[in-house]
């Protein structure tokens, strides 16, 4: 009887060990096949990127500068070699249409326009549709090796491990070297929930890349997390970690946090005027106001900026304090109180000695009769403000001494330079500012 009684005890915990420890094999092929069901149904969508990056550089220099085997052997937390030589911000909007992935200034809508990426120096991440390759390679690559290591506990969570090598035949993951872009392999690994078929987390790392590209070698680390887009859930990065071994035994660290994922119709349109019906044509907009050039604008900033939570990409706002006339008719172009918005494009913390922070802007727009006109214009230097106070009207002539921005960057750029040792800098809400209009470059 107890032979009886002890035989069904003994397959029903036998059965529910099986239930809690899936088979590997099984367990992976189920995830990728809800990952690649969810990957065809996922609609068109955009989210918010916020990109902080550091920059890091030998305390002490070394020569001659070692091999990338030779310098990947030496990095190490506890060597502590590395000191903190910059830091700063990005916040960009990324949309995601079929797999294609295009940026944009947060908030700006242009996506594409090629502008924001050619002021974005140094080493930038993926959005969230560049993973997407690496998933294809990974889950349904002819040339993918793919081996189980084993249970691994991370936040609270029992997941398999699964390490992974990408020849560079079969690989789709691409560099930049110079005009050329060149194609490498690589390996790393995947952890996946078994309970749920989830995949929670990817790292991706290469060996040494092709001298053009003059990095040594990098490394990705995705968290992934399911997010409502449109009526369903689907999984997406959350956050993202990159980091660059450069040849010059430099590193970076790209960390990126991804937000505010919502759905898109590019054919979707919108109706600003409750009056005008879905089947009638609103009529047309004014036209933008044509703001001549050679006008000295004075500006409040309407609202701080702090370098511990601005990005490069954020809107800046500020207001007109006097009106600005025409020195011929002495009309009115600007009335006082006149709303300009701009783009930051800089948020930088230096920690080299001095230590400094830089914020750079350019002005956008102003709002005129309810309708944001551009305005191209620089920041007056102090002498250019005097020579604007000493002129008969406000047109001011540019014909001292010029300063040349650095390469690549705005011609329109402001930039506050403050040397200070505090962890943070502000510039606060009401800072008057005198600019100049020019014509558009």
């Amino acid at each position: 009887m107890r032979a009886n009684l002890a035989t069904p005890t003994f397959l029903a915990l036998a059965l529910t060990m099986g239930a809690q420890s899936p088979d590997p094999e099984q367990a992976l092929a189920k995830t990728r096949d809800n990952i690649l069901e969810r990957t065809e149904r996922l609609p068109n969508y955009t989210c918010v990127q916020t990109v902080d990056r550091k920059f890091l550089k030998l305390k002490k220099p070394v020569f001659p500068i070692p091999s990338c085997d030779d310098m990947s052997a030496q990095r190490s937390p506890k060597a502590d070699l590395l000191g903190l030589q910059a830091t700063d911000r990005l916040r960009l909007d990324v949309q995601v249409s079929d797999g294609t992935e295009i940026e944009a200034w947060a908030g700006d809508s242009h996506f594409g326009n090629g502008t924001m990426m050619s002021l974005i120096k140094g080493p930038f991440g993926f959005g969230t549709g560049g993973f997407g390759n690496f998933l294809t390679d990974i889950l349904t690559g002819a040339g993918v090796k793919l081996y189980f290591e084993g249970e691994e506990t991370v936040d609270s969570l029992k997941l398999f491990r699964y390490r992974f090598q990408i020849s560079r035949e079969s690989s789709h993951y691409m560099l930049h070297a110079g005009s050329e872009w060149l194609v490498t392999g690589y390996g790393g690994a995947v952890w996946i929930d078994p309970k749920s078929s989830q995949l929670r987390r990817l790292l991706v790392q290469t060996s040494e890349l092709p001298e053009e590209t003059n990095t040594c070698e990098s490394s990705t680390t995705v968290e992934y997390a399911t997010m409502r887009i449109g009526t369903g859930d689907f999984l997406l990065p959350q956050h993202s970690t990159l980091h660059f071994l450069m040849r010059d035994m430099t590193e970076s660290d790209v960390a990126t946090t991804y937000s505010r994922c919502h759905q898109f119709h590019g054919e979707a349109n919108l109706v600003t005027d409750p009056g005008v019906s879905a089947g009638e044509e609103a009529p047309p907009a004014p036209p933008p106001i044509s703001i001549p050039a050679g006008l000295v604008v004075p500006l409040k900033l309407a609202q701080a900026i702090d370098t511990d939570t601005a990005a490069a990409g954020d809107v800046v706002v500020a207001t007109v304090s006097a009106a600005v006339r025409d020195p011929k008719s002495n009309e009115i172009v600007i009335p006082a109180r006149s709303t300009v918005r701009g783009r930051i494009l800089r948020m930088e913390h230096s920690l080299d000695t001095p230590r400094r922070f830089v914020i750079a802007f350019q002005l956008e727009t102003v709002e005129l009769h309810g309708i944001p006109s551009p305005l191209y214009a620089i920041q007056l230097r102090d002498d250019e403000r005097q020579a604007a106070k000493n002129a008969p009207s406000a047109l001011v002539e540019r014909s001292h001494q010029i300063f040349l921005p650095a390469r690549g960057a705005s011609p329109l750029a402001a930039n506050f330079s403050v040397t200070s040792k505090a962890k943070h800098y502000v510039l606060p809400r009401g800072l008057e500012m005198q600019w100049l209009t020019v014509p558009q470059p």
